[in-house]
């Protein structure tokens, strides 16, 4: 991994391993997401850049490199993107949040641009800003998913039961499970297809014979 202080390289969706913070704190937090983080208008670039610095520690300055800088800055005009951005921001710019001693050391400016870059893009594509903010479902799945981005898991879960809360409210899971069962159903629908041609073949064969 590339020095926490570049934002080159993100955390990435590493196993949850360690407890971090009560997921009840994390779902407050982003119930109390400000309008103004969600406003189109907001200039989340700078927000991105103004919390790596705060996650880096105090009197750090200009902590990402151009080319992460440049990566925000692209991702940032795409207004569904700026706004769940910034509420990721939003989240880890909580003092109660990153007294959690897992969390402040997951939380580097390097795994902020793996939240912004990657997470953000993904989370998009299945609910607005404002929706995973604003459904109590939809918080409990943004939770999980950045804790999961920062290979983390809520305190009081066991990896075991945390791997199965998210695969109950994870959108994209729930929809990989159904892509599943719909291919093996199309698969045992071909397979009787196959099995009753063959017996028909077979029943034809031996009628012939007679």
């Amino acid at each position: 991994m590339a020095d926490d202080r570049t934002g080159t390289t993100a955390a990435g969706a590493s196993p949850a391993t360690a407890e971090g913070p009560a997921l009840a704190d994390v779902v407050r937090r982003l119930a109390d997401t400000p309008p103004d983080v969600l406003d189109p208008a907001a200039v989340v670039a700078a927000l991105v850049a103004d919390t790596a610095d705060l996650l880096a520690g105090p009197h750090a300055v200009g902590v990402l490199q151009p080319d992460a800088r440049r990566a925000v800055d692209e991702l940032c005009v795409i207004a569904p993107y700026a706004a769940l951005a910034g509420t990721v921001c939003w989240l880890l710019r909580d003092e109660r949040l990153r007294s959690a001693p897992a969390l402040r050391a997951a939380a580097t400016p390097a795994a902020l641009v793996g939240l912004v870059s990657r997470l953000v893009p993904e989370l998009a594509t299945l609910r607005t800003a404002t929706t995973w903010v604003h459904e109590p479902t939809a918080r409990e799945e943004l939770a999980r998913a950045v804790l999961r981005e920062l290979g983390l898991r809520p305190a009081g879960e066991s990896p075991v039961v945390a791997q199965d809360r998210w695969t109950a409210v994870s959108t994209a899971e729930q929809r990989r499970i159904a892509r599943e069962m719909a291919e093996e159903a199309r698969r045992a629908e071909q397979l009787a297809r196959e099995l009753a041609d063959k017996r028909a073949k077979e029943a034809a064969a031996q009628y012939a014979n007679y």
